[in-house]
């Protein structure tokens, strides 16, 4: 994952994203006792996002 170039953007997240985004940092550091960046963290609930509509 962090071999692949990066983009630079600055965007909005609602709210209730934004808490999607910090519960699943939380619960993934808590699990595997790895601290994550926003950006990490949002780059792998992409991945498994896409992981998951290629199964369909």
């Amino acid at each position: 994952m962090n071999q692949q170039p990066k983009i630079f953007r600055s965007f909005a997240l609602p709210l209730a994203a934004f808490d999607y985004l910090k519960d699943f940092q939380r619960e993934y550091q808590s699990r595997h006792r790895v601290h994550l960046n926003n950006n990490q963290c949002l780059a792998l609930i992409l991945e498994q996002h896409k992981a998951g509509n290629q199964g369909r």
